[in-house]
């Protein structure tokens, strides 16, 4: 939907590959995955703008936007992260943020792990099983 023809970068095994491979900081790695830091690229290349979309009471500790250079190994036997995948990974960011989507997300999640299953028939069984099978509970799909 984002790049047609993108699927094949992450599909089965080649999901493993240094080409969708990135180190972070473990907030900052859970803060990516959550759609909620991206990356854009800078003039240079290799070269990105690292953004969020957390307030900056948040993320006083942390100065954002962070300009960052991700190095290539000398004999460039490494792929860098591909730029590819980083503008999906912003687009579909981008679109959780503006639409709302991401707030809802959030909540359905935060709703099933504080709450769970509801004696009165008002928790939502349908979504939960979808959920489940796709993966997203047991975070399996990220």
């Amino acid at each position: 939907m984002f790049d047609s023809g993108v699927v094949h970068l992450i599909d089965g095994t080649n999901i493993d590959r240094p080409s969708n491979a990135i180190t972070l900081t473990s907030f900052i790695h859970a803060a990516f995955g959550d759609f909620k830091v991206f990356f854009e690229p800078d003039q240079q290349p290799h070269t990105y703008r690292i953004q969020t979309f957390y307030h900056r009471r948040l993320m006083r500790n942390l100065a954002f936007p962070i300009v960052r250079t991700l190095y290539l190994t000398d004999d460039r036997s490494i792929d860098p992260p591909s730029p590819r995948l980083l503008a999906v990974h912003r687009a579909i960011a981008h679109i959780l943020r503006l639409s709302g989507a991401g707030e809802y997300i959030d909540k359905l999640l935060r709703d099933m792990d504080e709450q769970g299953i509801q004696a009165d028939g008002s928790t939502e069984l349908d979504r939960l099983v979808r959920l489940g099978l796709g993966g997203w509970w047991d975070k399996t799909v990220y």
